[in-house]
């Protein structure tokens, strides 16, 4: 081993806090949110879906401020199950491990299906979805076990790209402004048919959608290990990616909704972009735009290969597997300087579920797990001053504990209605990803001396 290698077991920080930002905004997929998560906001509150995506932000920045103490107080590359861990105990730290994972295992099929319908637009091809979605998933895992300067890299470069998509709306937006500001305050919507005031109902409706569009930006915690200054501005990073992602997002929108030649005729179209590009540009432009879009979900699967990788790792080192597993997940790649075999570990079953007929349910039960993420780092943040006082926490969020009890109310009514809408095959699963950690924690978790050390 080279003596610029990172030892067994252990990281090498390389990562400044913008590469760690470049990373963490590439897998929360701004494009691929305007794209494809903004038009359901817009057909649940029509114009609305402005004043959605900014109570959404106000929301994510209650999230954003527990990540940012949690990650400063916990430093971890596991995230979120060291934080619940460390708060409420060894069996909450397996259920949020689960948890955790499960969600990385479904995200990357999923984002790669909706790329493929890109890719095709870009190309004017008509390749087989599934097909497509495969080789995305195990490019960027065979991407993903490179060396993580490498990765800042290509994410970084596939930023750009992504953000060139979007200027496109901006500038098509701006430069052809055609709705006064109004629509945006007093927003409207399609009422069968009619233009109607949007009720404020709709407009929180919405918020849900808007929020998964910004989720993402608390997985600059999973980086910290990888960081030169040894996670110190970790909560810098949480902060500066969620701003990020709110500016990348909400401008576009609001250029979408006030540059609409008609705005009526833009919420009754099931593709409101595609609306703006055909009214605005050109057959040339729509191909360009589809090309960015596939860039940035394929950037996003990359950037969320890495993150897996990360917890995967931390889970091996904080022994929660069998001793050989334990082993395998904390080895690190003398070349690349990656936990290889810990971010390798989901490529499987992840590829797999390319092919699977039912993204649409994998979809919204992903959602589901991650709004019990969200709340387990909430609860995590709310309680970590009082329950782990032997800890000091240098970043302290401002007002505390209002935000954490705003976040907690937020996720639980999101968790609630979730559940309430979610199937009973949905429900049964994550009784079985609880049950399951139940099993691990009292088969390996109870005697594992550097879980119990966490």
């Amino acid at each position: 081993m080279s003596s610029s290698a990172a030892p067994e077991g252990a990281l090498k920080p390389s990562l400044g806090m913008l590469d760690v930002v470049a990373i963490t905004v590439s897998a929360v997929t701004p494009a691929s949110s305007v794209f494809v998560i903004a038009p359901f906001a817009i057909q649940q509150a029509g114009s609305g879906a402005f004043l959605s995506f900014v109570l959404a932000a106000v929301l994510a920045l209650m999230f954003a401020w527990c990540y940012a103490e949690l990650g400063r107080a916990h430093s971890s590359a596991g995230g979120e199950y060291v934080y619940a861990k460390r708060v409420f105990g060894g069996m909450a730290g397996y259920a949020t491990f689960l948890t955790v994972m499960v969600s990385l295992l479904f995200i990357p099929p999923v984002l790669a299906t909706g790329a493929a319908t890109y890719l095709n637009g870009a190309l004017g091809t008509q390749f087989d979805t599934q097909t497509v979605a495969l080789v995305i998933v195990a490019a960027s895992y065979a991407l993903g076990i490179l060396n993580i300067r490498v990765n800042a890299w290509v994410t970084g470069l596939f930023l750009v790209c992504e953000v060139a998509a979007l200027l496109v709306i901006v500038a098509l937006g701006f430069g052809n402004v055609s709705q006064p500001l109004s629509v945006l305050s007093h927003p409207q919507f399609l009422d069968n048919g009619v233009m109607s005031v949007a009720p404020m109902a709709l407009v929180i409706g919405a918020m849900g959608t808007a929020l998964f569009s910004y989720n993402g930006f608390g997985a600059a915690v999973m980086l910290t290990e990888d960081m030169k200054d040894g996670g110190r501005g970790v909560h810098r990073a949480v902060l500066w990616s969620l701003v990020l992602v709110v500016i990348i997002e909400l401008v576009p929108i609001t250029a979408l909704l006030l540059g609409a030649p008609s705005l009526q005729d833009m919420l009754a179209s099931p593709d409101p972009i595609g609306y703006l590009l055909t009214t605005h540009g050109n057959a040339t432009l729509s191909r360009l735009v589809s090309a960015g879009i596939f860039l940035s979900v394929f950037n996003a699967i990359i950037a969320i290969v890495i993150q897996s990788g990360r917890v995967i790792f931390s889970s091996g080192r904080d022994e929660l597997w069998t001793p050989s597993l334990n082993r395998l997940f904390t080895r690190i790649h003398p070349r690349w300087e990656s936990p290889w075999l810990a971010t390798l570990f989901l490529a499987v079953p992840s590829a797999a579920l390319s092919f699977s007929s039912n993204l649409a349910d994998l979809t919204s039960f992903t959602v589901l797990l991650l709004v019990m993420v969200y709340l387990a780092v909430a609860l995590s943040a709310l309680f970590s001053r009082v329950l782990r006082r032997d800890r000091e926490h240098p970043y302290r969020m401002p007002l505390w504990p209002a935000p954490a009890l705003l976040a907690v109310v937020g996720a639980g009514y999101l968790l609630l209605n979730n559940m309430l809408a979610a199937s009973l095959r949905d429900n049964m699963i994550i009784g079985g990803i609880l049950a399951v950690s139940v099993i691990l924690y009292s088969t390996y978790g109870k005697f594992s001396p550097a879980f119990q050390k966490l």
